[in-house]
């Protein structure tokens, strides 16, 4: 949520009596004012045209949460031609960007597999590993391939969607960090792992304070996060 010019001049247009942008993928302005009026043309005349909303949304009044601060999670979500709604509250995504998202992932899955022997020689060799247990242990690669994949999607595509939980930007983008990070680090760290003597004491502490005690932080982070307050 911001309070910058464009909010700021819709609330210069005689019938509106409340505003509110919520700056994301999209930006979009929710105002308040009279049926039939239109604040994006009056916007048009007194904002340059890079700092324009989106999309400028007329509701009969705005959300709010018990301690009178605007619910921009309970926003409704506004439908223009060529876009459509994310399946939750508060969210607004391109069309398209479900397909964007696991075609991405698949992509960025396939690579991390296709390269898996070129950084790790020999890492998800199974060839003396009996059934069923070589059959479980290639189900965990696939996993760690798509985690990756999908890690790498969040980094790409994944902060807006944190940005419309109205959380303040530091803590949107350490979030935004360590929810790619909490995907992405199986790949390296499983195959690091599988290559480590188990009495390589120095490697074994530097894998330890590379990817557990890093993943264990990021998960406190995606906790304040979730507990944190609107802005």
């Amino acid at each position: 949520m911001v309070e910058d010019e464009p909010g700021q001049r819709l609330l210069g247009h005689p019938a509106v009596t409340e505003c509110v942008v919520v700056e994301g993928e999209q930006m979009i302005a929710y105002v308040v004012a009279g049926d039939g009026e239109q604040p994006r043309e009056f916007l048009a005349e007194l904002v340059p045209l890079r700092r324009l909303p989106d999309v400028v949304a007329v509701i009969p009044v705005l959300p709010r949460t018990a301690e009178g601060a605007v619910d921009v999670a309970a926003l409704p979500l506004p439908v223009v031609e060529g876009q459509r709604p994310t399946g939750g509250k508060g969210g607004f995504a391109p069309a398209g960007s479900g397909s964007l998202m696991i075609g991405g992932t698949l992509l960025f899955g396939f690579l991390a597999s296709a390269t898996t022997n070129v950084f790790w020689p020999f890492s998800t060799d199974l060839s003396g590993v009996p059934l069923p247990w070589a059959a479980l242990f290639f189900g965990l690669y696939l996993f760690e391939w798509a985690s990756f994949g999908l890690g790498v999607m969040v980094l790409l595509r994944g902060r807006p969607a944190l940005a419309r939980l109205g959380r303040s930007a530091p803590l949107t983008t350490s979030a935004w960090l360590a929810l790619t990070w909490l995907l992405v680090a199986w790949w390296p760290q499983d195959n690091l792992y599988r290559l480590a003597a188990k009495t390589d004491w120095p490697r074994q502490a530097a894998l330890v304070y590379g990817f557990n005690i890093t993943l264990m932080i990021a998960t406190a982070v995606l906790v304040a996060f979730v507990a944190g307050r609107r802005r």
